[in-house]
């Protein structure tokens, strides 16, 4: 009788032991995949980083005798301003979205930015913005005006910009206007009654 009873209850504890057992590996198994399907799905803050982790550039391009602004996203995320002067230059280059335009020489390249004590910012362009420039005065003017005001627009602290052409000053790109002066200064004083900027604005 006693052996009955002792064989009924190592078999009771037998049972108990796989049901706790085999509750264990579906929690594993369910904490398992659970947190696969986390490392899968990216979370709100993961995909707010991730917007965060870019910038936005407003640049304006001559186009068809006006300038025209693009919006650009830019990665990595802007952090001072001659990551911006950087970034606004260079996207400046590339021209508007879908056109070759041959406003903006081909194969110019950026080859340096910096700031002056008094606050002007120097861009440092390839020869190629000179010897590959196409156009007549208006041409010229809205080149010059477009990198002038994409600078402005995304760059803070700017009092003007001066241009050079492979670390020299140059007294001109087409002939038309003066480089080796501060443009925000010659761009004042020669603008055309003409011109003018896509959708009515001005560009400031």
């Amino acid at each position: 009788m006693q052996k009955t009873k002792r064989g009924r209850r190592i078999i009771l504890t037998a049972a108990l032991l796989l049901v706790f057992a085999g509750g264990l590996t579906a929690g594993y198994l369910y904490l398992s995949l659970g947190a696969k399907q986390q490392q899968k799905k990216p979370s709100a803050g993961q995909v707010e980083q991730e917007v965060q982790g870019s910038s936005s550039l407003k640049i304006y391009y001559p186009v068809n005798g006006y300038l025209q602004m693009e919006e650009r996203i830019v990665t990595p995320m802007i952090m001072t301003r001659e990551d911006a002067a950087r970034a606004t230059v260079s996207e400046y280059l590339k021209g508007p979205a879908g056109m070759l335009d041959p406003a903006i020489p081909p194969d110019t390249k950026l080859l340096g930015t910096y700031f002056g004590s008094d606050g002007v910012l120097f861009i440092d362009l390839s020869d190629a913005f000179r010897r590959n420039f196409q156009g007549d005065a208006l041409t010229e003017y809205l080149l010059l005006r477009g990198l002038y005001e994409s600078l402005l627009s995304n760059v803070s602290g700017i009092k003007d910009v001066r241009l050079l052409i492979e670390g020299n000053e140059i007294e001109t790109i087409g002939g038309h206007m003066l480089a080796n002066v501060p443009l925000g200064r010659e761009l004042l004083i020669n603008s055309p009654e003409s011109t003018g900027v896509a959708n009515g604005t001005d560009g400031k």
